[in-house]
């Protein structure tokens, strides 16, 4: 009888993590603008900063997960299973979160509504639901991408990631100490197309290359040490240097220190996972881990409803106000999307997943790599 396939913890753990720590950015978000200069202020936008890890680890949990799977090299199974998972809800979530932006707005717009989806390829129709759109766009080039890891050597691959790391994060994160002068000087031409091998892509490989390489001799303690320089320098360096535009990218891939963040980040989870030995432990994340999809997707409605209400109602402020919205935000969207995952067409519509959490069976694994997963993708974590 063939032993049933497990799971990996560490990769449910970074996951559910990671999914907590974009609540905390976008709930958090006004509190940086709020008391500048204050102490609950600085602290506020140092945890906000780091919370931008998150999604830089989740697209190094997808290029670990989908560049070490066979069916990746499926085109068929991409399109079939793997692209409506994460389409599907992603609309869905998208209809809703315009209806519900006009409720909130107390009206409602046809033509808005039909001139804002005559835009969907091009903007979301929230904010917050940008991650979506490099993230389906690498959904797509992963046969292409799985092909090309399966035949790439480590040597190749870490020269992928250098060729990303230097010519779009590095240069650019040096570029404004040169003189206005000369700044651009350090920003290659975009006939240059080094973005072929940048952006997100650049995550999604790193994740992919970390499966190949033997982390387990990199000190626990140096990669806390690292973590926390890049952690205040990056914070001092985005508060010296602002960038008006294009400002995930700003956070995501031009900043030499959010990318090592992430890094060392990731590779301290991974530890810490590694470790973990509790059953209980393991069972929290591993009902969570499924939910992480449709968390994601309806945050941003509970955000645009919660916080004007607590803004207005709570008789205290500073961090403890911004810890309650984002408790009440995180639990309520965990709870509503676990409530979905119960009914049968809805939960595959609204969440990606098929039948109820909870009715299923975890079973992880005590070796270390990542290709024993089920999972497919950083936000689902069964087929």
């Amino acid at each position: 009888m063939k032993e049933k396939q497990g799971r990996i913890f560490y990769l449910d753990f970074i996951r559910v993590l990671a999914i907590f720590l974009v609540i905390f950015i976008h709930v958090s978000a006004i509190d940086t603008t709020l008391h500048i200069g204050s102490t609950q202020w600085q602290i506020t936008r140092i945890l906000n900063y780091l919370a931008h890890v998150s999604v830089p680890m989740f697209f190094m949990i997808s290029g670990a997960l989908l560049l070490s799977n066979p069916r990746t090299e499926s085109i068929s199974y991409t399109w079939k299973k793997r692209i409506p998972r994460v389409v599907i809800p992603f609309v869905a979530w998208s209809l809703l979160s315009t209806f519900f932006i006009a409720l909130y707005a107390h009206s409602f717009d046809l033509g808005g509504a039909l001139k804002m989806y005559a835009q969907f390829l091009y903007q979301p129709v929230s904010p917050t639901l940008w991650f979506m759109y490099p993230l389906i766009g690498l959904y797509v080039l992963s046969p292409v991408l799985r092909t090309f890891a399966k035949k790439a050597s480590t040597k190749m691959l870490v020269y992928i990631t250098s060729i990303w790391l230097i010519t779009n994060s590095l240069m650019p994160t040096l570029s404004p100490f040169l003189p206005k002068s000369i700044m651009h000087a350090l920003e290659f031409n975009p006939a240059s197309s080094f973005y072929l091998v940048g952006g997100f892509a650049g995550y999604f490989i790193l994740g992919y290359l970390i499966t190949r390489l033997d982390v387990s001799k990199i000190s626990y303690w140096a990669l806390i040490l690292i973590f926390l320089i890049c952690l205040f320098a990056g914070d001092a360096y985005s508060t010296a240097y602002p960038k008006t535009n294009d400002m995930w990218n700003q956070y995501y891939v031009t900043s030499i220190f959010v990318l090592i963040m992430s890094l060392s980040f990731y590779l301290i989870l991974q530890k810490l996972g590694q470790r973990t030995q509790s059953v209980g432990v393991k069972k929290t994340f591993a009902f969570f881990s499924p939910l992480v999809f449709g968390i994601y997707l309806v945050h941003n409605i509970l955000i645009l409803f919660l916080e004007p209400w607590f803004m207005a109602n709570l008789p205290y402020q500073g961090l403890l106000a911004t810890f309650t919205r984002y408790f009440a935000v995180a639990i309520l969207a965990s709870l509503i999307i676990w409530l979905l995952s119960l009914i049968p067409g809805i939960n595959y519509i609204l969440t990606g997943t098929r039948g109820g959490i909870g009715k299923n069976e975890y079973h992880y694994n005590n070796r270390d790599s990542s290709t024993d997963h089920i999972s497919d993708d950083p936000l689902h974590s069964a087929e």
